[in-house]
């Protein structure tokens, strides 16, 4: 993963310099269609009175660049940039959809951000998560925000397996919907899956490229009462 620096001057405005712990990574889109990485960058690091910066860009073609440090606040969401990391992803058009090379890029850059400093699953967030603001437009949908997240918060973007842990399994959607609910109370980010072959809805929780940190996940879902096995998926 190649990060380029193109970091927004000391003293402007977009760059207000307060402190930030990282607790939470929030995915943007950055509502200009076609516009580069580049071209974000240069607007966020040449206009002193700009409103508006966040700490990675990520292009359309993967390219990763970071505007400010990790330790410092952007503008990014109003009321929520202390302690979060901002990423704005550009997009070819107006539906806001992503290219598959900014979700490789995502893939990469958020796992990195994850372990560096410790931040679980539930706190990747959409812009939409924290103020209600249509961003990522084309994310807003939970089911396509559910499969985003999955591609990057796993660091498998594409292809290749992923293990899921799978603790419940109902005929009707709203008892899974419910077991759900019971896990995410519990700290847990899950989904449920539908399986066309016996209409059953799997109730299965987080995404790994290692089997053994879903080995982890399992039994830390059978601390807290969800019984469970690995899948494949």
């Amino acid at each position: 993963m190649t990060i380029i620096d193109k970091i927004i001057p000391e003293g402007k405005y977009n760059r207000p310099g307060k402190a930030s712990t990282p607790k939470k990574i929030c995915v943007h889109y950055t509502g200009d269609a076609g516009a580069s990485a580049d071209r974000l960058a240069l607007f966020f690091t040449a206009n002193p009175n700009a409103e508006t910066s966040s700490q990675y860009i990520v292009g359309m073609r993967g390219e990763l660049i970071r505007c400010l440090p990790d330790s410092e606040q952007a503008y990014a969401a109003t009321g929520n940039n202390k302690n979060v990391i901002h990423i704005e992803v550009c997009h070819p058009d107006k539906s806001g959809k992503f290219t598959e090379k900014s979700i490789t890029a995502l893939a990469e850059l958020v796992p990195y951000l994850m372990k560096k400093y410790n931040i679980d699953a539930n706190n990747v967030v959409r812009h939409y998560d924290l103020t209600g603001k249509h961003c990522p437009m084309y994310y807003v949908d939970s089911t396509r925000w559910a499969e985003l997240k999955r591609r990057i918060v796993s660091g498998t973007p594409e292809t290749g397996v992923l293990y899921r842990v799978q603790i419940g399994a109902f005929s009707v959607r709203a008892n899974a919907e419910n077991y759900l609910r019971q896990a995410c109370k519990k700290g847990f980010s899950g989904f449920i899956v539908e399986a066309q072959k016996n209409k059953l809805y799997r109730v299965q929780i987080g995404a790994f490229a290692s089997r053994q940190n879903a080995l982890n996940y399992l039994a830390l879902a059978k601390k807290k009462g969800f019984d469970g096995f690995i899948v494949e998926v």
